[in-house]
C-alpha cells in the first residue's frame, strides 16, 4: 500500500506532535514547599499572662493572643512575629502589668511555684472582684438613671398642670364656664 505524500498533512502532524509534547511538558512537574510555625517558649508574669522569654521585645501572651508594647502602645496578633494591630484598650491582665519593657530578654521560670500558684489565685479572685464591682456599678448607675428618668417625667407632668391653670388663671372671667353644682 502506498501512503500519498502530502506536506500540508505533513506539516499539520509535525506541528500537533510539538504541541502534545510542550504541552505535556509544561504540564508535568511537581511543586514542594514546607512551612513550620514554631512556639516561642512563654514564661510565666502574672495571673494569665506570659512572656517569651528571652526575646528582644515584650511580647506577652493572654487570651489567646500575643500583645506587644512598643513606644508606650499596645499591639496584639496571634501570631507573635506578625500582623501587629494596635489596640486601644487591652484586657485588664496586660493593662496590669507594670513596666512591660523591664521584659525584654526576660528570664523566668517556666513552671510556676506554689507560691506563684497562690498568686495566681489571689489575681484571679481580685480580677473577678472587679468585675463584680464594675457590674453593681453598672446596675447602680441604671437605678440612677431610672430615677432620674421618673423624676424628670414628674416635673413635666407638674409643669404642663401649673401651665394649664397659669393659662386658666389668665382668662377673663366671662369666658370660663360656670361651674355645675
Amino acid at each position: 500500500m502506498r501512503v500519498a505524500h502530502d506536506p500540508g498533512m505533513q506539516k499539520s502532524i509535525s506541528s500537533l506532535l510539538f504541541v502534545l509534547l510542550v504541552g505535556g511538558c509544561a504540564a508535568s512537574g511537581s511543586a514542594r514547599y514546607s512551612a513550620s510555625v514554631t512556639t516561642p517558649r512563654l514564661v510565666y508574669v502574672s495571673a494569665g499572662v506570659q512572656v517569651i522569654e528571652d526575646y528582644d521585645e515584650p511580647i506577652f501572651y493572654s487570651s489567646n493572643m500575643y500583645w506587644r508594647y512598643d513606644g508606650g502602645v499596645w499591639y496584639q496578633s496571634r501570631y507573635h512575629t506578625t500582623g501587629w494591630v494596635r489596640v486601644a484598650t487591652p484586657p485588664a491582665p496586660i493593662l496590669r502589668i507594670e513596666r512591660p519593657t523591664m521584659y525584654v530578654h526576660y528570664h523566668g521560670r517556666a513552671q510556676a511555684t506554689v507560691e506563684d500558684k497562690r498568686e495566681i489565685k489571689e489575681d484571679r479572685r481580685e480580677i473577678q472582684q472587679e468585675k463584680r464591682e464594675e457590674k453593681r456599678e453598672i446596675q447602680q448607675e441604671k437605678r440612677e438613671e431610672k430615677r432620674e428618668d421618673k423624676q424628670d417625667k414628674r416635673e413635666d407632668k407638674q409643669d404642663k398642670q401649673d401651665a394649664r391653670e397659669a393659662h386658666k388663671a389668665a382668662q377673663p372671667s366671662s369666658d370660663r364656664k360656670p361651674n355645675k353644682k
